[in-house]
Parts: C-alpha cells; structure tokens; sequence
C-alpha cells in the first residue's frame, strides 16, 4: 500500500473532467500525488457496460489514481473494486485505491441511492467500507463526502468516526451541504472539526484556486491534504505552480497555452471513444478558454462545435488573431 505523501496535493472525480487524458495533461508538468478518475457506476463495470473501461483507466500513474465507484448497493460496489483489483493484478498494474462516491448531490444519482445519500446511515455506509476492504485487501479504500443534509457537527463527526473504525484509510471533505453548489465559500470550520476529532487523514475539497488556498486549507483548517477540480483543468499546471511557490516565492512558469489545447485536443482524439469526445472537449475548454484574452467568444463558439476537427480550426485560428496569448507567464 503506497502511504498518503504528507501535504498532498490531488486531483478531484469530476464527469467528464477526471479522464485519462486529462492526467496525460497534467503528468508532465510534474503531476499530483493522487489522480482520481471521474466516478464509476459500479453496476454498469460489472455488467460491461461499453465506456467504464475508460472511466476506470488510470494510466498513466496507475499506483497514484484511485478509481471512485458509486452505486445504491453494497454487494455491486465491492464486487466491482474485487474485479477490478483481479484485472489489475493479472495484468502486472497497480490499483493506486478505490474511493467510495458519499458524495454526488446530481438529483438523479441522489434519489436514486448513491452519492451523498449514503450519509443518511452511517451504519450502513461502514459496511460498505468494510466491505471494500475485504474485497481489495492491501489497497487503500477512501470515502468522499459532503457535510450532509443538515449543518450538524456532531452528526458529521460521528458519520466519519464511522468510517474510520471501519477501516478507511483517509477521507476526503468537500464542505458544503446537499443542496449547496459553488456561489458561497465552503464551510471549512467542519473540515478543522473532524481533523481534530478523528484519527486518519481528512483531505480538504474546494474553492482551492492557489499556493494561498492550499495553504488554509493545510495551516488554518489543519487537513492532511488538499484536492483541486476545476482550477486544474483551467490551469494543468497548477500542482507544479503551488509546489514551486511552496519552494520559493519568486518561482514562475511559462505555460504554453497553445500548445496544451492542442495537445489535450490530441489526447482526447487517440485515448478516448468517439462517442465520448465532442462532450469531453467542450467540459475542458469550457474551463481552459479562461486563459485566454478573448476566450468567452471561442468558449461558446467551441460550446457549439460538432467535433474535434472543428475545435481544433478554431482553437488554432483564435492565436492568429491573439499571437501574445499563446504563451501565459503564472506568477
């Protein structure tokens, strides 16, 4: 089992984000001590359902991704982690971890059982992660969660002292509750809360845009680790810009701009089914546009694309308009 590095720094599950080219994206700028890939339908792996094994690759850091599963049932859910540890062992990988989704709030997920609705029982969610331990022994197992339903610090507390007498390695605290999205700040007094009051590695989730984000999440609310979504695919090189300002306060880099569309334009073309493309091209640029000058007009014309030939003509004829754009200095 690779321990978890002190003051990490990790890549969030987002759908249609979290996928293997986007890990080819980030790796050379120095990557992140642990991927997460986009969460997984443990019922639909099971049942070959024909896209999940691109939802569960993780190169090209095996032993650094850890596979989020969902689903409504316990059963499914380990069966899936004991699968996927088979498959990797007979193919001489590694299964860097499996992390048990308690914390998608998308209504059809929710009403249905899965994501954050496994926090109305904590019994019943340590079962589940009692259950993954036994079905990938020596793998580590994490759960990643919201606050719940309701604003309880007690209820959370004991919701993760659950969890953690059950066998989880670490968890991961996204701070806001069911029904809230991203227009406020999260509630990070609860992730200070339950990293007092457990004994395992809590992980901070959320509004962590630079060095000085990571910093509270790590000094002020005393997490053991700090995970980043969206800023990431904005800025693939933000790990390596938090380690190096880390390091020295005057560290700087050159990001090519151009280049790493073109690239991930690339990536998504060889790595990724064509029915899955168009969607995952247009979630990343959606982000990534926010680098550029004039990039609300090639964000919604990309929006409007009809495929990867398209995003690519106008990706490319936006620098000859916009030249000094194809290179950003990040301070």
């Amino acid at each position: 089992m690779q321990p978890l590095p002190p003051r990490a720094l990790m890549l969030a599950p987002m759908v249609e984000l979290s996928h293997r080219p986007l890990r080819e994206l980030i790796e050379p700028f120095g990557g992140c001590d642990r991927y997460y890939t986009e969460m997984t339908s443990a019922s639909g792996y099971l049942a070959n359902s024909p896209f999940d094994r691109y939802f569960v690759d993780s190169e090209p850091r095996p032993e650094r991704t850890v596979v989020q599963l969902y689903g409504v049932e316990i059963e499914p859910i380990a069966g899936a982690a004991a699968r996927l540890l088979g498959e990797r062992l007979a193919a001489g990988s590694r299964l860097g971890g499996i992390d048990a989704n308690f914390g998608c709030s998308a209504p059809v997920i929710e009403k249905s059982g899965g994501g954050v609705s496994w926090m109305k029982d904590a019994d019943r969610a340590a079962r589940l992660i009692a259950a993954l331990k036994e079905a990938a022994p020596g793998v580590p197992v994490s759960a990643k969660l919201r606050l719940g339903y309701e604003a309880s610090e007690q209820a959370l507390i004991a919701f993760c002292r659950a969890l953690e007498d059950a066998g989880a390695d670490y968890l991961v605290i996204h701070p806001r509750l069911k029904h809230e999205k991203f227009r406020r700040s999260g509630h990070w007094e609860y992730v200070a809360a339950v990293s007092k009051a457990i004994g395992i590695p809590v992980i901070g989730n959320g509004d962590i845009r630079d060095l000085a984000g990571y910093r509270a999440v790590m000094e002020r609310y005393g997490a053991a680790g700090a995970m980043l979504g969206r800023e990431a695919v904005r800025r693939p090189w933000i790990f390596s810009l938090i380690r190096g300002k880390e390091a020295d306060p005057a560290f700087s880099l050159s990001a090519p701009i151009e280049e790493t569309g073109l690239r991930m334009i690339s990536l998504i073309r060889t790595l990724l089914p064509e029915p899955l493309h168009i969607s995952r091209v247009r979630r990343f640029f959606f982000y990534y546009c926010d680098n550029l000058t004039f990039g609300h007009h090639l964000r919604w014309a990309i929006q409007n694309a009809d495929g990867l030939d398209e995003v690519e003509s106008l990706f490319k004829g936006y620098f000859d308009e916009a030249p000094s754009d194809r290179i950003k200095l990040e301070r």
